[in-house]
C-alpha cells in the first residue's frame, strides 16, 4: 500500500510538472511580436497595396489603397494567380550600422525592392507550382540603395490561397533581429520537422507494441492518432506542391486530419468508458465518404470541406470531451485531470487555427495547432503509460499473492505428500506381509506338507526324502532372498542360486554353463516380480535334473531388442507337452510369467529343450552405476 501511495502522488506530481512546462514551453513570445527591443527598430505597421500584373513598381496613380498590416488579400478564384504589391515607406536618419528587414513570415515569397532596387527574391507560386512558406525571412539592406529621410520597400508576390496575409515587419541592425528571427526559425520550421519526425517514429512503436497485444484497444488508437498527426504535420507543411499534384495532396490533408479528429474522438470514448459501435462507424463513414467526395468533385469542393464539413466533427469533439470531464469528475484521478487540461490547451489552440483559416477576428496567419497537438499527445502518452504502470503493478502484486499462495500450496503439498508417503508405507508393509505369507502358504509350506504326508504314509524313500526337502529348503531361500529390502539388485540373488544349482548339477555329473551377457551394473526389479523370475529359473532348472537326463545345460541371461531374456537349453532326451513328466511345472511356469508380463515359450529343439522368458523394459528397472 504504501508503495501504492508513492507511485501515485509521483504520477501526480510528475503530471503537474508536465503541465507547468507545457505552459511555459508553449507560451513564447515571439510567435505574436516581431522584435525585443522597441527602440533599436523601426517596425511597419501600415502599407498600401495593389493588384497589378506589373513587372515594376506600379506608380502612384496605380489605385494604391491603405492598410494596417497584417493585412488579408482578397480572395482569388481557386486556381487564379493574383499579382500583389505592397510597399511601405519609413524614416531613417543619418547612421553607419547596416541595416536589414525582418519578414516573420512571407507565406507565397515574393520579390523584395529597395527605393525601387531589386534587392532579393523567394520563391512564390506560379501556374506550375503552389508555393507557401512556413518560415521568416531575414534580409540585408544593401546601403546603397538606402538614403537619408524617406525609404520604400515594395514586395511583388501572386497568390492562389484564399484569406492570404501580408504581415508587418521591422527593420533594424542585425544583433537586434538575428534572435527573434532564429527563435520563429525554430518554431515555425524546425520544431515542425522536430515534432513530425517525432510523432511517426513513437508512433509506429507504439503501433509494433499494441500488435504484440492486441488486447489493449487504446495503445492502437492513440498510436493511429500519433501517426496521423505526424503525417499531417509533413503534408500540411510542405513548401511547394505542384499543381497536377495539388488535389491528391488536399486530399491527402483531409484524409490525415480528419482521421486524427475521428480517432482522437474514439479514444476519448473509450478512455472514458463510453463504448458505441454504431458511432465509430458513423465517425469512419463520415470521414472516408468525405475524403472521397472531394477526391472526386476537387477543388470546388474545397470551401464545403474547409467550412462545414471540417465543423461536422466538432459536436462528436465536444461530447466525447464532455465524457471525458464528466469522468474526470467521477475518477478525480490525476489521468483523467490531465487529459481534459490538455484537451483544453488543444482545443483553444485549434480554434485559434481555424479562426486564422477564415479569418475571423483579424488574426495574424500564424498556426500554433502542430505545437500544440505534440503537447497533447505528450500527455496521452504519458497517461497510457501510466496506465501501463499500473497494469505492471497489479502484475506485480498478483504475482507476489500468486507466489505466496504457491508457497503455502507447496507447503500443504508437501505435507499431503509425507501424509501420503506414510500411508503407502503402511500399504506396502501391509500388502509384502500378505505377499510374504501367501507366498510362504503356496510355495515352502505346500511342499512341506506333500512331503509330510508321503512321510506318513511310508511310501517315500530316503533319497526321494531328501530331494523333497532340499526343494523346500531352496524355496525358502529364493523367498528370502527376494524379499531382502535393502538391496533390490536381482543380480546377487542369481550369482546366489546360480552357486546353489551348480552344486546340485555337479553332483548329479551334469555341466551347468550359466553366462551373463551385456548386463548392466545393477538389475533393480520388484520383489514380486524378482521372486516370480527366481521361481520359473527354479523350476526349469529343477525340470532338466528330474526329467530331461541332459549331460549339459546352459543358461543365458541377456538383454535383447529392449527386454530381459533368460534362455535355458539342454541336451537331453527332448521334451513333449504331451509328455508324461509334464506335471504342472509348465502350467505353473506359464502362470508366473504372466502375473509378471512376461512371454514364456518352450519348445524341442531336436537335440535337447528350449525354454526362453521375455520380459519387456518397462517391467523391470534398469541402472547402471
Amino acid at each position: 500500500m504504501k508503495q501504492r501511495r508513492w507511485a501515485s502522488s509521483n504520477r501526480t506530481g510528475c503530471i503537474a510538472c508536465l503541465l507547468k512546462l507545457l505552459l511555459l514551453f508553449f507560451a513564447y513570445p515571439a510567435v505574436l511580436a516581431s522584435a525585443a527591443n522597441v527602440q533599436q527598430v523601426i517596425r511597419i505597421e501600415q502599407a498600401e497595396f495593389v493588384i497589378s500584373n506589373a513587372q515594376s513598381i506600379p506608380g502612384n496613380d496605380a489605385g494604391w489603397q491603405k492598410v494596417v498590416l497584417p493585412h488579408r488579400s482578397p480572395k482569388p478564384k481557386e486556381r487564379d494567380l493574383v499579382p500583389y504589391w505592397y510597399r511601405a515607406s519609413f524614416h531613417l536618419g543619418m547612421t553607419d550600422q547596416p541595416l536589414w528587414a525582418y519578414f516573420p513570415k512571407l507565406r507565397s515569397g515574393g520579390v523584395i525592392y529597395l527605393n525601387g532596387i531589386r534587392i532579393g527574391e523567394i520563391r512564390g507560386a506560379d501556374e506550375v507550382d503552389q508555393v507557401r512558406w512556413f518560415r521568416p525571412y531575414l534580409r540585408y539592406l544593401p546601403p546603397i540603395a538606402l538614403r537619408e529621410g524617406r525609404n520604400e520597400i515594395a514586395v511583388h508576390f501572386a497568390i492562389r490561397e484564399p484569406l492570404t496575409s501580408f504581415g508587418e515587419f521591422v527593420v533594424g541592425p542585425e544583433t537586434t533581429l538575428r534572435g527573434d528571427y532564429e527563435q520563429m526559425l525554430f518554431w515555425e520550421e524546425t520544431s515542425t520537422k522536430i515534432a513530425s519526425a517525432v510523432c511517426l517514429f513513437v508512433g509506429t512503436l507504439i503501433l509494433i507494441f499494441w500488435l504484440r497485444r492486441r488486447q489493449e484497444r487504446l495503445y492502437g488508437i492513440f498510436g493511429i492518432c500519433v501517426l496521423f498527426w505526424g503525417i499531417r504535420t509533413f503534408v500540411f507543411r510542405m513548401p511547394v506542391v505542384p499543381m497536377e499534384h495539388w488535389v491528391f495532396w488536399r486530399v491527402c490533408y483531409y484524409f490525415t486530419t480528419a482521421g486524427f479528429i475521428v480517432c482522437i474522438t474514439i479514444f476519448l470514448l473509450h478512455f472514458s468508458g463510453f463504448i458505441r459501435p454504431l458511432l465509430n462507424r458513423f465517425l469512419l463513414a463520415y470521414w472516408l465518404i468525405g475524403c472521397l467526395l472531394f477526391a472526386l468533385i476537387g477543388i470546388p469542393a474545397r470551401a464545403v470541406m474547409d467550412t462545414w464539413w471540417t465543423l461536422g466533427f466538432l459536436p462528436f469533439t465536444l461530447f466525447a470531451f464532455l465524457r471525458l470531464a464528466h469522468y474526470a469528475v467521477c475518477q478525480r484521478t490525476a489521468s483523467s485531470i490531465a487529459m481534459v487540461l490538455a484537451i483544453l490547451f488543444a482545443l483553444s489552440l485549434a480554434l485559434h487555427d481555424y479562426a486564422v483559416q477564415v479569418g475571423m477576428f483579424g488574426l495574424q496567419e500564424f498556426y500554433l495547432l502542430h505545437l500544440g497537438i505534440p503537447a497533447y499527445l505528450l500527455v496521452m502518452g504519458c497517461v497510457l503509460l501510466n496506465r501501463f504502470y499500473d497494469s505492471l503493478v497489479l502484475v506485480e502484486s498478483a504475482n507476489e499473492r500468486l507466489m505466496l499462495r504457491l508457497a503455502e500450496r507447496e507447503k500443504e503439498l508437501a505435507a499431503s505428500y509425507e501424509q501420503l508417503r506414510k500411508l503407502e508405507l503402511d500399504r506396502a508393509t501391509t500388502e509384502e506381509r500378505q505377499r510374504i505369507m501367501q507366498d510362504m502358504h503356496d510355495g515352502v509350506g505346500s511342499q512341506l506338507l506333500s512331503t509330510l504326508a508321503l512321510a506318513e504314509s511310508g511310501t517315500v524313500t530316503h533319497k526321494d526324502m531328501v530331494s523333497l526337502l532340499r526343494e523346500c529348503l531352496d524355496d525358502m531361500r529364493l523367498a528370502i532372498d527376494s524379499l531382502t529390502p535393502a538391496d533390490p539388485d536381482l543380480l546377487p540373488v542369481l550369482g546366489d542360486l546360480r552357486r546353489r544349482m551348480e552344486t546340485r548339477f555337479s553332483a548329479l555329473g551334469v555341466t551347468l554353463h550359466w553366462r551373463n551377457q551385456d548386463l548392466p551394473d545393477s538389475l533393480e526389479v520388484g520383489p514380486r516380480a524378482g521372486l516370480q523370475l527366481l521361481r520359473i529359473l527354479q523350476e526349469a532348472l529343477t525340470n532338466v535334473l528330474k526329467h530331461a537326463q541332459a549331460k549339459n545345460v546352459d543358461v543365458d541371461i541377456l538383454f535383447e531388442a529392449d527386454q530381459l531374456v533368460i534362455r535355458i537349453a539342454d541336451d537331453g532326451v527332448g521334451f513333449s507337452r504331451a509328455g508324461k513328466h509334464n506335471g504342472h511345472g509348465v502350467a505353473n511356469m506359464k502362470m508366473r510369467a504372466e502375473r509378471i508380463g512376461a512371454a514364456f515359450i518352450i519348445e524341442d529343439s531336436g537335440k535337447g529343450t528350449v525354454i526362453r522368458l521375455d520380459l519387456p523394459l518397462p517391467a523391470i528397472s534398469a541402472a547402471t552405476h
